[in-house]
């Protein structure tokens, strides 16, 4: 789920939006803003402008980015369909995607075993149902919901598992079920970009850039990595 900012000259503010994710883009009214709001707040700071932040779902984000000169998106997945529509400016981090079992039960390494056990629990609009897709799993073995569901239906045995990253699903799956999945081995990485449309300024983008790569190179991705335990 994406994080957008929007960016106006006069006003030196951008509005960093993304769609509600555990740890990593957590609502206003959360003790932590989560760790993409803290990295992407940061870089837009650095930059020169000042960040404001809003929770928006992930088809929203895209078609503000997409149709707009002063919006950007972060922890954002390169896909082949997303790849012309939008400027893919750099790379944050990586996110490593797993199966998750419910509590008790055995892990699975393999996506052999997940088919076998049933359906494939996907968080909706994920970035890896491209991959599923590549590997030949059908739309008829995937199910897709949001997070907190996903936990309830592995849970209550509606889905054989979840493939998902340990950072979400963990603490939604922990929230809801009051016991931590059981998971199995890394399956898949995607790398989290920032990314923009292409009305988007070059000279704001290579900003945003420098700011990142800076933040990497003095530790503070580093330090916010380990605030919020990733």
């Amino acid at each position: 789920m994406p994080c957008i900012a929007l960016a106006t000259e006069p006003s030196r503010t951008i509005i960093l939006e993304c769609d509600y994710l555990p740890s990593i883009c957590n609502q206003p009214d959360e003790p932590s803003p989560g760790l993409m709001i803290e990295i992407g707040s940061e870089a837009i700071r650095r930059a020169g402008y000042m960040p404001q932040t809003k929770i928006r779902p992930w088809n929203r984000a895209m078609r503000e980015v997409i149709d707009s000169n002063n919006a950007i998106i972060i922890y954002f997945a390169r896909t082949p369909e997303r790849e012309p529509l939008f400027h893919w400016i750099t790379v944050i981090n990586s996110t490593d995607f797993r199966l998750f079992t419910r509590d008790g039960a055995t892990p699975y390494n393999t996506l052999q075993q997940a088919t076998a056990a049933g359906l494939i629990g996907v968080r909706t609009g994920s970035s890896v149902l491209n991959w599923l897709a590549q590997q030949g799993v059908s739309k008829q073995q995937i199910e897709q919901s949001q997070l907190t569901e996903m936990a309830k239906m592995l849970k209550a045995g509606r889905i054989g598992s979840f493939l998902g990253a340990s950072a979400t699903f963990k603490p939604s799956y922990q929230q809801q079920i009051g016991a931590m999945p059981v998971e199995g081995n890394v399956l898949y990485s995607s790398e989290n970009w920032i990314a923009s449309g292409p009305r988007f300024p070059p000279e704001t983008a290579a900003k945003i850039a420098t700011a990142l790569s800076r933040m990497k190179e003095d530790g503070f991705i580093e330090q916010l990595t380990r605030k919020y335990g990733k």
